[in-house]
């Protein structure tokens, strides 16, 4: 079960968020590669259009296998939740929604699709 942690912010109220540290240190790394953005960057900056799409909520797009489900519970102070989808912070989030995104619109990359993630 991971902790959550409330993390106050300059404007006085609580940021929450689930402490996956314990979870990760436990996960092997997924050594999918990710592009590296600037050479993405570069590459559509010599074209006259190009279009960005917001993939804010992707984690929350990806479900999680069942049997996995109880990796990435946590608890709070109304009892223990199970998340069925991917959770921002969990060690492979990344590598998971580039692979497939990557794999949705492979027969399009490099001829008018280019993909990168920007992780903040």
């Amino acid at each position: 079960m991971s902790p959550i942690i409330k993390i106050p912010k300059k404007n006085g109220k609580l940021k929450i968020y689930i402490d996956f540290r314990k979870l990760n240190a436990t996960i092997e790394k997924d050594t999918y590669p990710l592009p590296f953005t600037n050479e993405i960057l570069n590459t559509v900056a010599r074209h006259e259009t190009y279009f960005f799409l917001d993939g804010y909520s992707r984690y929350h797009q990806i479900y999680i296998a069942p049997e996995d489900k109880y990796k990435i519970a946590f608890v709070t102070n109304w009892g223990a939740f199970i998340w069925k989808v991917m959770s921002f912070g969990v060690l492979n989030g990344s590598p998971t929604y580039q692979r497939i995104i990557t794999k949705a619109f492979r027969e399009y990359l490099n001829n008018f699709i280019k993909i990168f993630l920007m992780i903040l």
